[in-house]
């Protein structure tokens, strides 16, 4: 879908200095710090990496706000705790964080209206490990094997799911935390599970798994994806030539990582968080070399799906980008 109306904000030279000087007429702060919680993913992962990163530059940056970074079962707990106000941002995903949002699919008639994205980072696949030395060739094959979907409670486990009931499959789920997962396939438990990884980075769990067994990246075949496309049109597959595993090219199911807010984050608050992402991205890239030169701005007005939080919008219409209709957050209109 094509969005038409956008939202622009122009400084003119007597704006600049009226602000400016609006600015430092305004008394300090005190110095009581916010205490944010951050909702991540597993350690075995390594985007958790990324969180730990940004929080650490965070603290560092911000005087006024302390970040604490918790560990999840992912983008599905996230959603939950961020709705029941136990964390402040989280990872999330798209199209995922806008079902959250509207309360479509699985979340039919269940929407979360004052969920809002904070920013969008990298593409996220879907990546399916099996021993290598097994019959599974393809996700057709995995029907009553012994199986991890991802997490449990997390995003991928649930899209994992949505899939093997779109093409009729129905493996042996094993159902557990990512950690025990990998341990299961290295002990021989479980034939395969379902990582969510970047497509052109290695993920710490999977090469962990492949420590001690052979692995194969399952790749979704045209009539496979056909079947899930026909049930979830909103799915996006992507075709690689290789893997950071080197096994072979593939077809994967991506999704983009998405931090999701709410409209309960001060928009002051968030305009400092996003402004220190957005200008340090080579910072947190040391220790997540993905994001690396990434454009945080443009991935983010690119990729989004769901209404920016008010303070994210201020600080893009400032940098004199225009936000396309869709991100356009109604407390941006009433202000």
């Amino acid at each position: 879908m094509r969005y038409s109306m956008t939202y622009s904000l122009r400084k003119t030279p007597l704006a600049a200095s009226v602000g400016t000087a609006l600015l430092l007429s305004l008394p300090l702060a005190a110095n009581a710090q916010t205490q944010l919680s951050v909702g991540t993913t597993s350690q075995a992962s390594s985007l958790y990496a990324y969180f730990v990163a940004v929080s650490q530059l965070l603290n560092s940056e911000l005087d006024d706000v302390n970040h604490s970074v918790l560990e999840t079962g992912g983008g599905l707990d996230n959603m939950r705790r961020l709705r029941e106000g136990q964390v402040d941002w989280a990872m999330m995903a798209e199209p995922d964080l806008f079902e959250y949002y509207e309360g479509l699919g699985p979340f039919e008639g269940d929407p979360n209206p004052n969920f809002r994205t904070f920013w969008v980072t990298t593409p996220l696949a879907y990546l399916t490990v099996v021993d290598a030395n097994s019959d599974v060739a393809s996700y057709s094959d995995l029907g009553g094997q012994h199986f991890n979907g991802g997490g449990r409670g997390s995003g991928t486990e649930r899209a994992t799911f949505e899939a093997m009931e779109a093409l009729g499959v129905e493996p042996n789920w094993f159902r557990t935390g990512m950690s025990d997962a990998v341990t299961a396939f290295q002990d021989r438990r479980i034939v395969g599970f379902t990582k969510a990884g970047p497509p052109n980075a290695p993920d710490s769990a999977i090469m962990d798994a492949e420590t001690t067994r052979d692995i194969r990246i399952l790749s979704w075949t045209d009539d496979e994806i056909e079947q899930v496309q026909a049930e979830y049109p909103h799915f996006d597959f992507m075709a690689v030539d290789e893997t950071p595993y080197d096994t072979g090219p593939v077809n994967l199911r991506v999704v983009f990582i998405t931090i999701g807010t709410t409209t309960d984050l001060p928009e002051d608050t968030a305009y400092d968080i996003f402004k220190t992402v957005v200008e340090n991205v080579d910072i947190v890239a040391e220790s997540y070399s993905a994001i690396e030169g990434m454009d945080i701005i443009e991935q983010t007005l690119e990729r989004g799906q769901t209404p920016l939080h008010v303070g994210v919008a201020r600080y893009i219409l400032e940098q004199g980008y225009e936000i396309p209709e869709h991100l356009i957050p109604e407390e941006l209109e009433e202000g």
